[in-house]
């Protein structure tokens, strides 16, 4: 057994979600679903995953890219899924995904995949405590990112880093950040913020050939995930 990891499992049937959430539990695991990937997102802020069980056919951003993104913040991830065909089985591996099960999915081998994974150790969440972290260095107006390369910052984009880095991880809202730049009207404000930002991730990326860690949270606000 493996109780100390928890599962999460982003399915849109209702019914199929909490089935594998009930005998995930029943097995020892710890866990909790989400019906879109969007919905993962915004759980994801308050809760731990060590790994993820995703189905491809999503609502929204689909599981493929939700897998994607998983592996670049060090979360391991398995699809489960009703698309058998060897070429969707080539996709989904090569997106990330540690697994591939085929629907209608034997619990007792989803499960014996899951704890041969986190045996091998590839499901820890990224932390920063892991690895180097994103830093703003405040007295000369840098982003140095951690492979230690800098990105210049302008007064507005320092205090927008400024605003979203200070709350470590946990979602900055539309309000607070439309008040960091500046701004008086809400929405014309945050649209504001929105075009500084995509200059920010072009520069950021041009500067040091990574991504910005800054997710979007739809309608409420952003995340700085680094």
């Amino acid at each position: 057994m493996l109780p100390e990891f928890e599962i999460a499992v982003v399915e849109d049937d209702e019914d199929i979600r909490n089935n594998v959430c009930r005998y995930l539990e029943k097995t020892g695991f710890r866990a909790w679903s989400a019906e879109s990937t969007e919905d993962f997102y915004v759980q994801l802020l308050r809760k731990r995953a060590d790994l993820v069980v995703v189905d491809i056919g999503l609502p929204g951003e689909d599981g493929l890219s939700l897998v994607r993104r998983l592996s670049e913040m060090g979360i391991a991830a398995v699809l489960m899924t009703a698309r058998a065909e060897v070429e969707s089985r080539i996709l989904g591996l090569n997106s990330g995904a540690l697994q591939y099960f085929v629907k209608p999915v034997d619990m007792e081998e989803l499960v014996a995949g899951i704890r041969s994974q986190l045996r091998r150790g590839v499901s820890q969440l990224a932390r920063p405590a892991l690895a180097p972290a994103w830093r703003l260095d405040r007295s000369r107006a840098r982003l140095i990112a951690p492979n230690q390369e800098a990105v210049e910052l302008t007064s507005r984009e320092l205090e927008l880093l400024g605003c979203l880095m200070a709350q470590q991880g946990a979602l900055v809202t539309k309000q607070d950040l439309t008040e960091a730049v500046g701004a008086d009207a809400a929405e014309d404000g945050f649209h504001r913020v929105e075009s500084q930002l995509t200059r920010l991730r072009r520069k950021t990326l041009e500067a040091t050939r990574l991504a910005l860690p800054v997710r979007s949270v739809f309608g409420r606000g952003l995340v700085f995930v680094g």
